[in-house]
Order: C-alpha cells, then structure tokens, then sequence
C-alpha cells in the first residue's frame, strides 16, 4: 500500500513514518517544511504528483495555550488542513486517516464514564474546537475517510508527556502535576498497531485509539519515574491552578468496544505499554 505520511516530522507522524514500512508499505514521509496543509493549491499538487492509496494527516497544531492565542493558525493548520486533504485524497481515489483527539469532548460535570465515538462532542477551547471542526471537514467529503482520536500521546524520545518528565528528573528538576485530570494515555507504537488494523479491514468514519485503563496525569508520571528508577520534587496541583486560562478536560477517556472488537483483542493497559515504551529508550529498570 502506497501511505502519505503528513505532520511527520512530529512525535506520531515519526514512529508512523519508522513502523509503518515494517509491514511492508511503500511509506512517504513529508513533514511541515515539505508540504504545508494549510495551502489547499499546494497540497493538491502534491497528492496529484504521488498518487497515495493512503493519506495519514499527522499535522496539527497542537499547542493548547498557542491555539487559544492564535486562532488564525489553530483553525487554519487543524480545521482547513484536513479539509484540503479530504479533498485532494478524494480527487485521486484515497483514503484520508485523520489523527485527532480526545479533546473534542468536554469532560466535566462529574462524567466517569469513556466517551464513545458517536458521543456528542462539547469541545472547551479553541484547540478542541479547531479538531473538531477537522474531524467535519474530513467527514464531511465523503464516506472513504476515517477519523483517529487519541489521548494523551506519548512516545518519541523527545516530545509528549512521558520524554519531559524524565528528562527534568535528570536535570533535577522539580515537577508540577495534575491531580484531577482523568484520561488514559497512548503510546505511538500502538496508534500504528490500530491505524494498520483499521486501513486493512477498509474502515471509515471515528474511531478511537488509547491503551486500556485510565489514570491521572500526576499517576503517569510517577508510573514513567518509578519504571525509569528516577525521583524528583512533585508539587501536586488542580487544573484550574495550572491552567488557569484555557481548560482541559476533567474526564477524556475513550470507549474502546468498536476498536477492540475490530481487533479481536483487549487494549493493552496503559502501564504494561509505558513499560515497553521505556525499555525501547532504555531507560526502564532491568
């Protein structure tokens, strides 16, 4: 299978970029500086000029505070980006898997229950909105194309969540985490794992991809730190203390019945996939 890989220089568009040849497909990698989304000319050249059977849209503006301070660049890169790819994927006969998120969702008012992937979306800013607005677009063209959300990505040896606390831990850093913010994270590895499942069996329409389980941030991070043997000063703190601003979700975990039924097979927990994803950087506990 002929696979675009959009956004890669990213932490996701990255390990789809490195796994996704290892089961076999022919695997172009165009990160920002190669081709911007946002320009619907240019990214019609470009789907023209390679022919994709698939089209993965990694790229995104995924900033939080930055999408609620720059509007403009949040709904250009996360609304009209994907709509040009839905476009120019259905012009040459593709398939557009967009990444989104499990930030379209509102998760407040007491909810602890997973959202499934027909839930009403309440997105709480702008970053939300502007993926969700993708999530439309993409939908929007045509019944060829799906919708991936995520939460809470970690991977990389670099970006995400997990990368930074263990690197503020060498340093000495201390750390300030959230206590009641519910979710479960995601490692990249398996995003691959269930976009390839997904693209195999000629799925369309939302879908949602995380490990099992839930978790706080605060827990993670000292999951990621024991596995890691590090320890650090860890002041523990609300959302509303961190974020004062721009809010997150309370609650963001995502039903996983139609993924794991497509599978054939539970998610992985959250903890059991951090472990394997710090023996990949070498840094757990042997």
């Amino acid at each position: 299978m002929r696979i675009l890989v959009t956004g890669s220089g990213g932490l996701l568009g990255g390990e789809l970029t490195r796994r996704l040849p290892l089961r076999g497909h022919d695997v172009t990698a165009l990160a920002r500086g190669d081709l911007d989304i946002t320009d619907g000319d240019a990214v019609r050249r470009a789907l023209t000029a390679l022919r994709p059977d698939v089209v993965v849209n990694c790229a995104a503006f995924a900033a939080v505070d930055g999408c609620q301070t720059q509007p403009e660049r949040a709904f250009a890169v996360n609304r009209d980006g994907p709509g040009h790819l839905a476009r120019a994927a259905t012009e040459v006969g593709a398939t557009l898997a967009h990444i989104s998120t499990d930030y379209v969702f509102g998760g407040d008012g007491g909810r602890r229950s997973p959202y499934r992937a027909d839930d009403p979306t309440a997105p709480l800013q702008l970053y939300g909105t502007s993926k969700r607005d993708g999530e439309e677009a993409v939908l929007r063209d045509g019944e060829r194309h799906l919708v991936l959300r995520v939460s809470w990505l970690f991977g990389g040896d670099q970006a995400g969540f997990v990368a930074p606390i263990l690197n503020a831990a060498r340093a000495g850093r201390p750390l300030r985490l959230v206590s009641d913010q519910w979710g479960c994270p995601t490692w990249a590895g398996t995003v691959e794992e269930v976009l390839a499942a997904l693209l195999h069996a000629g799925a369309r329409g939302v879908w949602h991809a995380s490990q099992g389980g839930e978790t706080t941030r605060l827990e993670q991070a000292r999951e990621a730190l024991r596995l890691a043997g590090l320890s650090t000063r860890i002041e523990t703190v609300t959302r509303a203390e961190l974020w004062p601003d721009v809010p997150r979700p309370a609650y963001s975990v995502l039903d996983l019945s139609a993924t794991e039924e497509l599978l054939g097979r539970s998610m992985t927990p959250w903890n059991e996939t951090l472990r394997r994803y710090l023996e990949e950087l070498g840094a757990a506990k042997r």
